[in-house]
């Protein structure tokens, strides 16, 4: 049973001929559309127009609806009739759609494209957007499996090659932003800028006006090393973004550091905040990442303020509370007034001479009096609750305190020496947190 039975009349050589004539007119009308597809998309690209504007260019030339995707599979735009069933279809498809961009090898010139099967008969045409490391994104059509001839496939490709282009763009004006901004944010942090003024127009033009009230915020880990400062900037910078805060991101003395404007009420302030914290807990895998938040204050002198404010709640949250927490100035209490003086000699001097033979006592391993005070403090003088408190039996506890107040030459039912020892407990927190500030500052200027 012959395949192609041709008429008398015609030859064999003729048909072949233009079979042959045939495929390479489709040939060369295909290159010929391909070349203006090519030419369109570029120039949407060149012209800056934005990866949203060539989704939509691509579905009014495909008739399909289109959707642009950032490198997690998230649609950030979708264009077309079908714009919201595109969307599902995607979203069904994210997981398959990483986990492809993930392992193909790719040229920016020609990117491949694939097919994703979907709800509803639906089906999405996929290629990755070229980055600098890897797929910066996706490129999409959504439709019927028929509807995606080779026309549209190379649409999808040209359309990703367009994207890269405008993605390379936006990351070269992102970049320069960015560290325009560290600097600008480092000049106000370290009080090295030239003029208020001057300062103050510039964080206008980036987006941040000091001249109302802001505060600032600072992040310490376990580690401080600049591969952790580049995560946590560029993910700081991504949440501000993405919850349209008008907030400068930047490192300075080994601390991540955001300067805040306060928009909203107390409880949007504090939910920010707490977002800013888990989301460098996040990018860091740090457990123990704590942050400090400085009081609000106005203009370009007060970051610088608003900064030290920030570090002293950040350390004393670490020494009072532990790490892992958010904690700010305005919260310290008893706390801001002895930071204020801790430098004073005779804040030094009346610790020593209150406790002084209470601290050589746990010195020599004598048995956590200081401590042992702390928690009677805490649990209103009741010795019943210091033990549960310190998991210790009632005797041992009531053992301790007389040997405070034999070593001590003190007695714990007069309310003046109560006072004394529990303002010495608080400086304790103090004088700590400054020695360790003192000892990193050292170590940074011997570094």
């Amino acid at each position: 049973m012959p395949l192609l039975r041709l008429p008398d009349s015609v030859h064999i050589a003729d048909a072949h001929h233009a079979c042959v004539r045939f495929i390479l007119d489709q040939r060369a009308l295909l290159h010929e559309r391909a070349q203006e597809l090519h030419t369109v998309l570029m120039q949407l690209a060149l012209s800056g127009a934005g990866a949203a504007m060539i989704a939509d260019r691509l579905a009014d030339i495909t008739h399909c609806a289109a959707i642009w995707l950032d490198e997690q599979g998230a649609v950030g735009h979708a264009a077309g009739d079908d714009a919201d069933t595109a969307s599902v279809v995607a979203a069904d498809n994210a997981t398959a759609l990483r986990r492809w961009g993930d392992t193909i090898a790719m040229l920016a010139a020609d990117p491949p494209v694939r097919e994703f099967e979907g709800a509803h008969s639906m089906s999405m045409l996929a290629s990755p957007i070229p980055g600098r490391q890897g797929v910066g994104g996706y490129i999409a059509v959504v439709g019927r499996s028929t509807q995606f001839d080779q026309l549209v496939r190379m649409a999808v490709s040209r359309a990703a090659s367009a994207c890269a282009i405008e993605l390379d763009r936006e990351r070269a004006v992102t970049e320069t932003r960015d560290r325009l901004e560290g600097e600008f944010v480092e000049s106000l942090l370290s009080g090295t800028f030239t003029s208020a003024d001057v300062a103050l127009e510039r964080a206008h033009r980036l987006g941040v006006d000091v001249s109302q009230p802001f505060c600032v915020i600072s992040i310490r880990g376990a580690r401080s090393d600049a591969a952790f400062e580049a995560t946590a900037i560029r993910a700081l910078r991504s949440l501000i973004a993405h919850r349209s805060i008008e907030g400068m991101v930047s490192s300075h003395a080994g601390a991540v550091c955001v300067i805040l404007p306060l928009a909203g009420d107390e409880a949007s302030t504090t939910r920010t905040v707490e977002s800013i914290r888990s989301e460098s807990e996040r990018v860091s895998g740090d457990a123990t990442m704590s942050l400090g938040v400085g009081r609000p204050h106005t203009g370009v002198t007060g970051v610088r303020a608003s900064f030290r404010e920030a570090e002293q709640a950040l350390a004393m949250g670490r020494r009072v509370l532990g790490p892992g927490r958010a904690v700010s100035f305005a919260d310290l209490g008893l706390h801001r007034l002895l930071f204020a003086i801790a430098q004073q000699p005779e804040l030094t001097d009346f610790y020593n001479d209150t406790v002084a033979a209470l601290l050589a006592y746990d010195q020599r391993g004598g048995g956590d009096l200081m401590a042992t005070l702390d928690a009677f403090f805490a649990c209103h003088g009741s010795p019943t609750e210091t033990a549960q408190r310190m998991h210790l039996h009632r005797n041992t506890v009531l053992y301790r305190l007389r040997r405070i107040e034999e070593i001590g030459g003190v007695s714990l039912d007069d309310a003046s020496t109560r006072l004394n020892l529990h303002l010495c407990l608080r400086i304790r927190d103090v004088l700590h947190v400054s020695d360790q500030r003192g000892a990193a500052l050292e170590a940074r200027a011997a570094s």
